[in-house]
């Protein structure tokens, strides 16, 4: 799938696939982006991840999680905690023996002595996560 080949698709075809409405709107949001050159994609690689979150959240519909998750597993970048995802929280919160989990800015503060390699602990945690919780059902 490309950029351009995204936008001729039907968006019910889109959603006939399992994509929401919201979803549509921002894929097609961000291969016009790409198409017309006001987001360079390949660019992101040559970023730092900071500026790299900039430039993505600049685009409608992408958030910071957006942003870090495309870092980690498309671009490969081991420094990277994406703290807004509830199963991260939830799992650092269970492995510190937390009352309640953390916020995305303690949980951050909790990890950054993990530097340089956070997104090897997120794929921990996640895993930590997923062990725990289908255990206990």
């Amino acid at each position: 799938m490309t950029p351009e080949k995204l936008m001729v698709v039907a968006d019910q075809e889109l959603r006939d696939a399992g994509l929401s409405w919201r979803k549509i709107e921002y894929a097609k949001g961000l291969a016009e982006a790409v198409v017309n050159g006001s987001f360079d994609i390949d660019k992101l690689n040559g970023l730092n991840n900071e500026e790299a979150i900039k430039a993505i959240t600049k685009l409608k519909g992408f958030g910071r999680w957006s942003a870090e998750i495309y870092l980690m597993f498309s671009l490969g970048r081991l420094d990277v905690f994406p703290a807004d995802d509830l199963g991260l929280l939830v799992a650092l919160g269970q492995l510190k023996g937390l009352p309640e989990r953390p916020t995305a800015k303690q949980a951050r503060e909790m990890v950054s002595h993990w530097t340089p390699w956070r997104s090897i602990g997120s794929l921990f945690l996640w895993q930590y996560y997923h062990q725990r919780n289908s255990v206990q059902k």
